[in-house]
């Protein structure tokens, strides 16, 4: 069986957003991470086109629970600061803000800097919205370049997005923003959506994939590993073979849309059927803990 280094599995924050970060933290250290990828969204960071939480402050806070963070990945999709920005007043606003996320990312010691090109609209030339991202990730490339953090673009879902929905579609834009500061995260749940394989997007990416976000789904819905389909000792055994060295940003994210007050325990354990996938916002840390147990087998110290 194909094994990961435990610190590259990097824990994320994004289903937290009802509890404190300090909470997230404490349940990261007991479950064993050293790793975290850190969801720059409120209520965890503050980050705007004119103002951008302390950074440094945010880092001690980080390390004094034994953890790092190695990603960061801003709030590109409900956040009004799409890549694909149109208009004179949305482009400067949505430049601004990037570049505070890579100083942040700087400060933070982080490397890595996930972004999508969520924002274009459904009834516009995918094309024109296609150049707008392109000319975007030219302008951050060069703060990117200076601040020594690289941007990797996923794919998202039609659903989220509409271009940047396949690997061709991300290797064309690679390629016409022709930057070593601008390279490629894959998403495992937008892969398997778009019909792809993880051997795909290495032949065609190779060295270029800089992140991988990594959970289960259905194809689609980012979930705790052996809630969806997804075959994950296959997966491991791909993405070791390939000689991936980078981190895998375990980013579930599942809401329900019906309240059930027994899950406001979010120490509460659940385990097999017994567990509601689709409620991770109000059960966090027992999301984790599953998604630790179905993981535990591939990591290695």
């Amino acid at each position: 069986m194909a094994r990961i280094n435990r610190d590259r599995f990097a824990a994320v924050n994004i289903h937290w957003r009802l509890y404190p970060f300090e909470r997230f933290l404490e349940t990261q250290r007991e479950l064993g991470f050293k790793t975290i990828e850190l969801w720059a969204g409120a209520p965890h960071f503050l980050l705007g086109h004119e103002e951008c939480q302390d950074s440094l402050g945010l880092k001690k806070t980080i390390e004094g629970y034994g953890l790092k963070a190695a990603v960061f990945t801003p709030e590109c999709v409900t956040y009004p600061y799409p890549i694909c920005a149109d208009g004179e007043d949305s482009v400067r606003r949505t430049e601004a803000y990037y570049v505070n996320a890579i100083r942040a990312a700087e400060k933070l010691g982080v490397s890595v800097m996930p972004v999508s090109c969520a924002g274009a609209l459904k009834n516009e030339d995918p094309r024109a919205a296609f150049d707008r991202a392109v000319k975007m990730l030219r302008k951050l490339s060069d703060a990117a370049g200076q601040s020594g953090v690289c941007l990797a673009v996923e794919t998202l879902p039609s659903i989220s997005a509409p271009i940047i929905n396949t690997l061709p579609e991300l290797k064309d834009l690679l390629e016409a923003v022709g930057s070593s500061s601008v390279k490629a995260c894959m998403d495992i749940c937008s892969v398997r959506t778009a019909g792809e394989t993880i051997p795909e997007w290495f032949d065609t990416l190779g060295s270029g994939i800089r992140h991988i976000h990594f959970t289960d789904g259905r194809p689609a819905g980012r979930m705790v590993w052996g809630q969806g389909l997804h075959p994950l000792d296959e997966y491991v055994e791909e993405i070791v073979s390939r000689g991936y060295e980078g981190y895998l940003g375990l980013n579930i994210n599942v809401r329900g849309n019906w309240f059930d007050p027994s899950l406001l325990d979010d120490r509460k354990g659940f385990t097999g059927t017994d567990f509601y996938p689709d409620n991770y916002w109000f059960a966090p840390a027992a999301a984790d803990a599953e998604n630790v147990r179905m993981l535990a087998p591939y990591m290695e110290d």
